[in-house]
């Protein structure tokens, strides 16, 4: 298969090291062959591997922490610096009631906001990279990184390559960095954990096998990182559901031992007890109740429409400028498109379907995203009257995504698209991954509900 230049061009400027890659699997055959690489298949019926790795660069590596970093620290301030703490106001722009706006709001203080954590998606298109959307939530995917790179450095074909390239990748610990994030925010600003640490994370089902599990490998974690940065502290990890932790005097415990950290992996789901001692000051919540709010992709309309407004420092309104694509509103009054006032939106979309995807604003995994180009003129005005008619649908310009060679469901490869996924814990990037789909037959959609597979990113030198 003769490889087209621009993908080449496409890997090769994320790091030289994805040139290499390409010449080793065209003189290894037994990299072409989907069988010899079983050891990586997942039983999990979301996540998938993609066999073959992508490799970045440090200059790749500090365009994803700029971009991630900073549309992190321009969504999660939106509800003061927008809005003003009006819950009314947000309830008509989220069309949201205005009961939930409030509790999905309670707490919600400075301290809180450092303690967040977020995933952003973005493509590197022609312009730039662009961000799709922002996951601000503890249980957003990706979580299993730190595993699935071991998978992948152990698997006889990738670690030939590694050892005969002399690859030496540099890749930080997510799990680990999640975990020093939250030790962080929570010593000597919760009282009663000078000395020991005990961090409850919150599933909504129950299981034994998988708690077990999870409690030795982060308790682990944890206390290396406290004897590490943190001599003298001990720590304890509690993986449950919302039936194990009791309340007395405002205070929560888990077996006789006192929780200062509750990170809920529930989408913002939080019990009586523990919003009881939230408000007692007497945990550090990790997310909770803000996740809907904060996660809402209408947020990126908020920060398209208001670019050029008073609201942004001039720092923010560039990374606005470079990081944020067309994004608006389906039921916008009359917003402009490249200058251009649309005073008919139905009008406008039925127009530009070639440059336009569709959005339901509460919409998860790809379900009901429309992208104008890869579907039939009939579907997109389907999609279209189904936007108009909604609630609180958004449109967002088309923004081609880069590509890569990733090997194929049978063997062999082709070009794959690409959606790229930055972690951010408090202000600090901390790692990314990179879902791909195959060019052929995609409806567009990058996401791994729709079917597309993980590809482990490992940062090197060049």
């Amino acid at each position: 298969m003769e490889l087209n230049e621009d993908t080449v061009k496409s890997q090769v400027d994320l790091s030289e090291v994805n040139r290499e890659f390409l010449d080793f699997v065209k003189r290894t055959p037994e990299s072409l062959k989907r069988s010899n690489f079983k050891l990586l298949e997942l039983r999990n019926e979301l996540f998938s591997l993609q066999p073959w790795p992508t490799f970045i660069s440090l200059k790749s590596r500090e365009a994803f922490k700029d971009a991630g970093e900073k549309i992190f620290n321009i969504i999660k301030c939106i509800p003061r610096r927008v809005f003003n703490y009006d819950f009314q106001k947000m309830s008509n722009y989220y069309e949201t009631p205005l009961s939930q706006v409030e509790t999905e709001m309670e707490g919600f203080k400075d301290e809180y906001v450092d303690s967040l954590v977020g995933r952003g998606d973005f493509v590197i298109s022609p312009s730039g990279l662009k961000c799709l959307e922002y996951n601000i939530a503890a249980s957003m995917g990706g979580w299993q990184i730190p595993i699935w790179e071991v998978f992948y450095l152990n698997h006889p074909i990738i670690a030939k390559f590694v050892k005969e390239y002399g690859i030496k990748p540099r890749n930080e610990n997510l799990i680990s960095a999640f975990l020093e994030h939250i030790v962080s925010c929570t010593l000597s600003k919760i009282p009663g954990c000078d000395s020991e640490i005990s961090i409850a994370f919150t599933f909504r089902v129950s299981d034994e096998g998988m708690e077990k599990r999870m409690t030795v490998y982060l308790t682990g974690l944890l206390n290396e990182i406290l004897k590490r940065k943190h001599n003298g502290v001990t720590g304890n990890i509690f993986v449950c559901d919302y039936s194990r932790p009791v309340l007395k005097n405002n205070c929560l415990y888990i077996n006789g031992k006192r929780i200062h950290v509750v990170t809920e992996m529930q989408l913002g789901d939080i019990s009586e007890d523990v919003r009881i001692a939230y408000k007692a000051g007497n945990i550090r919540l990790i997310i909770g109740p803000s996740t809907p709010l904060l996660s809402h992709k209408l947020n990126l309309s908020l920060l398209s429409d208001y670019e050029t407004t008073g609201i942004f420092s001039d720092e923010e309104k560039k990374a606005i400028d470079a990081y944020i694509p067309w994004t608006r509103k389906v039921s916008s009054n009359q917003p402009r498109y490249k200058g251009e006032k649309i005073s008919n939106m139905e009008t406008f979309l039925l127009s530009n379907r070639e440059n336009m995807v569709l959005k339901p604003s509460w919409g998860f995994g790809g379900d009901d995203v429309c992208v104008g180009r890869s579907c039939p003129k009939e579907e997109w005005e389907a999609a279209v009257q189904k936007a108009i008619n909604g609630r609180s649908w958004l449109v967002q310009e088309y923004l081609k995504p880069n590509t890569g060679y990733y090997q194929l469901p049978t063997d062999g490869y082709d070009i794959f698209d690409m959606v790229w996924g930055f972690f951010v814990f408090g202000n600090r990037y901390t790692g990314a991954w990179v879902r791909v789909m195959p060019q052929k037959g995609s409806k567009g959609v990058i996401n791994c509900h729709q079917g597309a597979g993980v590809s482990i990113i490992f940062e090197v030198d060049k």
